[in-house]
């Protein structure tokens, strides 16, 4: 009888001859790759030219290398994985078996792309910037910048990248401790041995934070207040209004703090709570009941508001007897938007939220008065339009001495079935990260800027395992145009030799799957640092024009933060620096920090809101507004309307005239750049500055989904330009393309010689 050929098998062993044959061609590809970059290296060193980009370059290649090679023994591990990721599900396997060619394939191009910038800086070509070599234990924070040697650095890091040399060196070092209430024993305060030997043990080391954790509080806390527990949320584990609690973090904060007082690990700050929110809007995300405490204090704010049971039966249009009757159905029904229930209650969410949060400040700086305080919160929760959240992001920034957030960019999104309408226009959504930033800069100007879950790269609903690298200098340029000082980024669930972590959760197409885009954010840093002090510089300009932003309105109706970032839209790109301002900032802010306050469908505002406007234009201040904005109060009823006073204040017909009228009201600029791409919209973030020997410095960025000819002017007089890009030394034209994507940092000056 003949034997019949196992065809499958022999198919599958023929494969994996073909892929293990490829994996070593690839291999040695690298190898003759980065042996000659290691060459024009040392040829470099010899001329005195700095090649710190080049060798991390090639350190990035040497860890890529490694994953990709626990990559090639680990495809089921990774077909499961991207299983999990709607993206990829239906190739999981086809994809995890391609993982680890893709791999290298882009860690040859990295190592081709940095030996050809390396051949051009030879060849006299181009110029290479000098860049700092940054020892993280000597780095200090001086008012809202970082400083290292005497000058502004950036820095950047990874959640939960291993801190061992051989991964800090290039690819960030931040330090930090972890701080939960689960460290606690018993009700006396008595620490668990391991974790307080770790932390009298542990040195002052390098910058960094402290992460406090409300997750998992002792057992001994649940069995005793179980009904603690009620009104939880994702990243907290107990209710905030219930007493207990309160002696809980009280507890931790006494055994713990003033063993991490005035250490180099905590500089950064105690990171207060961990992406915080209270949603109670019923079938909102991660939205749940409330306790009785809660409930009880919200009847007493009731009670401070309105004073008097029939001023609140009056606008809530009810007939209670008494504010102890009154009664609140928590999470609450979307329809009551815009109602007086409606209003009170999330007010009083955002507000007991403030109070949470200035209670863990409080307690922390009574046992380190000068600790840096931060939180982590997501910016898509002002820049969006729901506020069923309890967070109130103009308070929580006042109230930390460091500006915390996790703010993200995506430029795909596999949940979403429609395209949003940002994708006609732009190449990725920058709406939460440019607004958020503003507008916490803005409220906090003078306070340093602290991303400690960056989400540029991935988020649960964005992927993109063939990333352009492109985007990643795109988005962290651009943030750090806006005032963005230190990023942790997520993430880096590798160790060492490329295995992953037990909680490999959201690794599938994330960063470190990515080598040349991992390359990017390294060498973006580096070309950011080599020139810290022209973009701090850029950081700080005086924002003239300023976005009214309500929480009335934006509480009252459910689309308004769409208006407002049409708005804040319409200025971005016209090359002056966009904030807001508030009651608050209006109130507490020298109104000379800005030229005019733009109010735009904002009908909603509270009789305090309203005033502050006014008291602006008694001073002198300039408005410009439609006839869509401040009608109403809180709860409906009509507000006076603003008048001019000493100042000036334009009713404008349409936003096509608000964004006109606004600009003639604002000194006009000593440089000038028209734009022009294949859309009727603007596609080019710049800002500048002029220094003493009236040179501009410009940063650019092209958010655009299509190529931009840009034409930089001087004012007349001054026809003749030079234009330099300041890292490479090269000279452009006064016109000049924009690819989508791409960063130029430029000086300009008058070429008194005609020399272009």
């Amino acid at each position: 009888m003949k034997r019949q050929t196992n065809y499958p098998f022999f198919i599958l062993l023929l494969l994996c001859i073909t892929f293990s044959a490829q994996a070593q061609d690839l291999k040695e590809a690298i190898a003759t790759k980065q042996k000659a970059l290691q060459t024009l290296i040392k040829k470099a060193e010899k001329k005195g030219i700095d090649v710190t980009k080049e060798k991390s370059t090639i350190r990035t290649a040497e860890i890529c290398g490694q994953f990709a090679d626990w990559d090639e023994k680990n495809i089921d591990r990774n077909e499961a994985l991207f299983k999990k990721v709607k993206k990829y599900k239906e190739e999981a396997r086809k994809t995890a078996e391609e993982l680890p060619t893709f791999e290298r394939n882009e860690i040859l191009l990295m190592l081709e792309e940095g030996k050809e910038r390396l051949s051009l800086a030879l060849k006299g070509k181009i110029s290479k910037q000098e860049v700092p070599i940054i020892d993280w234990s000597k780095t200090k924070i001086v008012g809202d910048d970082v400083m290292y040697n005497g000058q502004p650095v950036f820095l950047a890091d990874y959640s939960w990248k291993p801190k061992t040399d051989y991964l800090t060196e290039y690819h960030g070092n931040l330090d930090g401790i972890f701080l939960s209430t689960r460290f606690l024993e018993d009700e006396k305060g008595t620490l668990k041995q391991r974790f307080k030997k770790d932390l009298i043990n542990k040195p002052s080391g390098r910058i960094g934070t402290a992460f406090i954790n409300h997750l998992s509080p002792p057992e001994w806390f649940t069995e005793k207040y179980p009904e603690a527990s009620v009104g939880k949320r994702r990243y907290f584990d107990y209710d905030i209004d219930h007493p207990a609690s309160k002696e809980l973090v009280s507890l931790l904060f006494k055994e713990v703090i003033p063993h991490t007082k005035g250490k180099k690990y905590s500089s950064l700050g105690y990171m207060l709570a961990n992406e915080p929110h209270w949603h109670t809007k019923a079938k909102s995300w991660d939205t749940g009941t409330v306790s009785d405490f809660t409930l009880q204090k919200f009847r007493n704010y009731l009670k401070e508001k309105h004073q008097n049971i029939s001023t609140l039966n009056q606008v809530w249009e009810t007939d209670y007897a008494d504010f102890e009757s009154v009664k609140v159905t928590i999470p609450m029904a979307g329809e009551l938007q815009g109602t007086a229930v409606w209003y009170d209650w999330m007010r009083f969410n955002q507000l007991r939220g403030v109070e949470w949060f200035q209670f863990l400040s409080d307690e922390i700086h009574k046992y380190d008065p000068e600790g840096n305080t931060h939180i982590k919160i997501m910016p898509h929760l002002f820049s969006e339009n729901t506020r069923d959240h309890g967070i109130d992001l103009e308070a929580l920034t006042a109230l930390s001495t460091v500006i915390g957030n996790d703010a993200g960019a995506v430029y795909s999104d596999m949940w979403q079935k429609k395209e949003p309408e940002w994708a006609s226009k732009y190449y990725f959504d920058w709406r939460q990260m440019c607004m958020g930033y503003d507008f916490m800069k803005s409220v906090s100007p003078e306070k340093l800027v602290f991303n400690s879950e960056g989400h540029f790269i991935s988020t649960i609903r964005f992927r993109e395992l063939k990333m352009k690298p492109e985007y990643a200098r795109a988005t962290y340029w651009l943030a750090t145009m806006l005032g963005l000082d230190v990023i942790q980024t997520w993430f880096w669930p590798r160790g060492e030799d490329g295995s992953l972590r037990k909680n490999s959760k959201g690794y599938a197409a994330s960063l470190t799957q990515m080598p040349r885009v991992l390359n990017e954010i390294t060498l973006t840093y580096m070309d950011m640092n080599a020139n810290a002090e022209l973009l701090t510089k850029i950081q700080k300009l005086r924002k003239p024009i300023r976005v009214f932003h309500s929480e009335t309105s934006a509480i009252n109706i459910d689309n308004h933060m769409d208006k407002e970032y049409h708005a804040y839209e319409r200025f971005l790109f016209e090359g002056r620096a966009v904030g807001f301002v508030t009651e608050g900032i209006l109130n507490t802010q020298p109104h000379q920090d800005w030229d005019v306050v733009v109010i735009e469908e904002t009908p909603f505002m509270t009789v305090g809101e309203r005033d502050a406007l006014q008291s602006y234009l008694d001073k002198g201040g300039k408005i410009v507004m439609d006839k869509k904005s401040v009608l109403k109060d809180e709860y409906g009823q009509s507000l006076t309307a603003l008048k001019a006073g000493k100042g000036i204040l334009i009713i404008a017909q349409n936003s096509d005239e608000i964004q006109a009228k606004t600009l003639d009201l604002v000194a006009p600029t000593s440089l000038k750049i028209s734009e022009e791409n294949a859309t009727s919209h603007k596609g080019c973030v710049w800002r500048y500055f002029e220094d003493e020997k009236k040179d501009k410095w410009v940063s650019i960025v092209n958010v655009g989904k299509s190529e931009s000819t840009l034409k930089i002017d001087l004012p007349k007089g001054e026809e003749s330009i030079k234009i330099t890009d300041v890292i490479t030394s090269e000279t452009l034209q006064p016109t000049f393309k924009m690819q989508p994507l791409q960063v130029y940092l430029l000086k300009v000056s008058a070429d008194q010689k005609g020399d272009l």
